[in-house]
């Protein structure tokens, strides 16, 4: 039975994601129906402590776009990939990578795009070599941020382990930085220059492809008002960033407990969700954001539907693994014990790389 499950679970993860925004989490939920009804397994629970996260997320910014904030960084980006475009193939990603970085969405990547092609084509540089890459980067930097969606979930699901911000972000943010480098450097010689390229240079003289026009710089009212600027500062991101290094930090409060009062400190979900909503406020009090526009802003539709992604699946597979709890800890146990790990202090093998003496 535990093969018809896990068939279902897989299915209802592949038809969800083809077809595409919420359906994964409502189909999701059509295989918890038959999971919990059909089948009679255990309905688990949804991830609430990482669902309230994502919320609190997106929240701050959604209300820093509607203020302008995510425009401001984008026009900023804009001007430095002008400054160098004969470096625009090192230049684009590690620009991408530390705007995503500083907003913790990938959104801001749309109106980048446009402007890497124009300014490689002008310089001369084929445009799928910054363009491939920096779509890359975009997305290792939302993995690398302190308050992307994708981190704030994973120092959730992680916190009862002794797993906290700083030890997520020392292994996200140097991989990450380090694998934008050198996809830079392995792209950086793909295909000939446009000044080589024969069909290139025969479709320009044939009027099939037009030369690169110069796009409009990426600067308006809400990029250069001073809420734009000041509500894209980075300071939730220190300030998630120094509740994470610093423990103590978070508050202490007191409770009553079977042996009295007693007290404890603000774990770093709470912290986080905190700071994020507080964030949120001062962008609507300080710097005009408007709720409504926040509301109905891509960010906060994205974070809904990535909520709501996350409720389904997550509380699917809740439900499987409850149900065959016993069957999964039983077949992982059985595969450690058959394949244990060999090395000098723990194989009791006769063989000459284990038994060799230790090379100081």
């Amino acid at each position: 039975m535990i093969w018809i499950e896990l068939a279902l679970l897989l299915a209802c993860i592949l038809v969800g994601a083809r077809l595409g925004g919420i359906a994964l989490g409502t189909v999701a939920g059509l295989g918890l129906f038959v999971f919990v009804f059909v089948f009679g397994l255990p309905p688990g629970g949804p991830p609430g402590v990482v669902i309230g996260m994502i919320l609190a997320v997106i929240t701050a910014l959604a209300t820093m776009q509607a203020a302008g904030g995510l425009d401001y960084l984008v026009s900023v980006a804009d001007r430095v990939l002008r400054k160098k475009p004969q470096y625009i193939t090192f230049v684009a990603p590690i620009v991408t990578y530390v705007l995503i970085f500083a907003s913790g969405t990938t959104h801001v990547i749309y109106a980048l795009l446009p402007v890497i092609a124009e300014v490689s084509r002008k310089a001369g540089i084929r445009p799928e070599r910054p363009l491939s890459i920096s779509v890359i980067a975009g997305l290792l930097g939302v993995v690398a941020s302190p308050i992307s969606a994708a981190t704030v979930a994973v120092v959730g699901l992680l916190g009862g382990q002794d797993v906290s911000l700083p030890d997520v972000l020392a292994i996200t943010v140097p991989s990450t930085l380090l694998g934008v480098l050198l996809g830079a450097l392995s792209v950086a010689g793909r295909g000939k220059p446009l000044a080589e390229d024969p069909e290139y240079q025969a479709r320009l003289a044939s009027a099939c492809r037009k030369a690169p026009e110069t796009l409009p710089t990426l600067t308006g009212r809400r990029c250069s008002t001073p809420a734009g600027r000041r509500s894209s500062s980075l300071a939730g991101i220190v300030l998630v960033v120094l509740i994470g290094i610093f423990p103590d930090i978070r508050p202490v409060y007191e409770v009553a407990g079977p042996a009295g009062v007693e007290t404890d400190r603000v774990d770093m979900a709470a912290a986080i969700m905190i700071v994020m909503f507080a964030i949120a406020g001062l962008t609507m009090i300080l710097f005009k954001a408007s709720p409504a526009t926040a509301l109905k802003g891509t960010m906060m539709s994205s974070g809904v539907s990535a909520a709501l992604c996350i409720i389904g699946v997550a509380w699917l597979g809740s439900s499987f693994f409850e149900g065959n709890r016993a069957e999964i800890v039983a077949g992982i146990a059985d595969l450690v014990k058959g394949y244990p790990g060999r090395s000098r202090w723990g194989c009791s093998c006769s063989h000459r790389c284990c038994s060799a003496p230790r090379r100081r």
